[in-house]
């Protein structure tokens, strides 16, 4: 499913909620919650992460669940990418000098290369009481534990360059992973209007990672025992909250 496709079936349910429940005025009092999650980060690199790759994005999807004493938990999920690698080693075995890959029909190619990866989270924190608005909404903190996993994607047809198709190609991708933690401090807005629920700040990662590929083809060694991979990201979250009340349900926007 792509992005276009996740947005629209979130407006549709938001319309659906809007249009069959009865808003929930958040003025009054802490309320429970179901939170559906669609954010984007921006970030810098820090650590061993610095010396691999520049700046990145992630976008992703999440759930958390919303207590009326404003303690918060879930799950989310990120794709990682990103067009700066400072490997300047990679592919070197199979380039000529003059730092060309020679394709199936003798011209020169040179391939591109990206960051990606993947990290799935999860999470628990809470909602403060400091600079709220109303009783639903003020700085918070989250803490949360996850797995990470990154690679370099080499972008090249592979039916011009075979030798970096297949499990060649895995030979240069230096797929890591490991477990990561996060810190985030920020913002929760909860509010009557429509759609205008969001949560932004600033989430800092550290993830000790390995290699998992084992292997290299690029003539450099194998990265043995751990590294340290940092991120400091900004978060811009925007949320759909379904609020829940005993014996009715009631959903606002």
């Amino acid at each position: 499913m792509n992005i276009q496709k996740a947005a629209l079936i979130l407006v549709f349910l938001a319309l659906a909620f809007k249009s069959n429940g009865q808003n929930v005025n958040l003025k009054d009092s802490s309320v429970q919650a179901n939170l559906i999650i669609v954010e984007g980060m921006v970030g810098v690199p820090a650590a061993d992460f610095s010396e691999r790759f520049g700046l990145h994005g992630l976008a992703g999807l999440g759930w958390q669940y919303k207590a009326k004493n404003n303690l918060v938990f879930g799950v989310t999920g990120h794709y990682l990418f990103g067009n700066t690698v400072k490997d300047e080693n990679l592919v070197q075995n199979i380039k000529t000098e003059t730092g060309y890959i020679i394709g199936t029909d003798g011209q020169l190619y040179n391939p591109v290369f990206f960051e990606q990866g993947f990290d799935i989270m999860a999470e628990v924190g809470g909602i403060t009481s400091l600079f709220s608005v109303n009783p639903n909404s003020g700085l918070a903190f989250n803490f949360g534990i996850g797995y990470l996993q990154h690679n370099i994607e080499i972008f090249l047809d592979e039916t011009i360059a075979p030798q970096l198709s297949g499990d060649y190609k895995k030979g240069y991708d230096k797929l890591t992973g490991g477990i990561q933690f996060s810190q985030f401090v920020g913002y929760y807005l909860f509010s009557n209007k429509a759609f205008v629920n969001f949560r932004a700040g600033f989430e800092f990662r550290q993830a000790i990672t390995q290699d998992i590929r084992g292997f290299s083809f690029d003539g450099t060694p194998v990265e043995e025992g751990n590294r340290l991979d940092m991120m400091i990201n900004f978060k811009a979250s925007w949320i759909l909250p379904i609020y829940k009340k005993t014996g009715r349900r009631y959903y606002s926007l």
